[in-house]
């Protein structure tokens, strides 16, 4: 392995530990209800990580990546573009969500999230809408 792919792989492992981080579990519906739970990592204005989720539709997962952008002091926004599958196939996530933390430096944090899963040659997939309770730090 070379240096700069070396120092690539050290920056993806070390940049949730040095910047933010939080872990939510969330209540959703798409077609029906869903459960299931995420987390994401912060660094330098980008946040990376996945979702999971379960019902009687079907469950899946999701790597997702985006820009974490402050709109005010605790609340911030992550407009999402994920790939990953369901019981049906892979997917494409266009998605947004939104977090606001209870106190600024971090804790509690409440979010909701909207988006659509594009099914990549199955069925399955939809608009879908979260709730989600967790905790971390921005």
């Amino acid at each position: 392995m070379n240096a700069k792919r070396m120092l690539v792989w050290v920056w993806l492992l070390l940049a949730p530990a040095l910047g933010g981080s939080l872990g939510y579990g969330f209540l959703g519906f798409q077609g029906a209800w869903q459960g299931g739970g995420g987390g994401f990592g912060t660094f330098q204005g980008v946040a990376l990580g996945g979702e999971s989720w379960g019902g009687p539709r079907g469950y899946g997962g999701v790597f997702l990546a985006g820009a974490w952008l402050p709109v005010g002091p605790g609340v911030f926004l992550l407009p999402a573009l994920g790939l990953g599958g369901e019981s049906g196939g892979f997917l494409l996530d266009l998605g947004v969500r939104g977090f606001g933390f209870f106190r600024e430096e971090g804790g509690w944090v409440f979010g909701v999230g909207a988006g659509y899963a594009l099914p990549l040659g199955s069925s399955g997939g939809g608009w879908y809408v979260r709730l989600a309770f967790g905790g971390g730090r921005p």
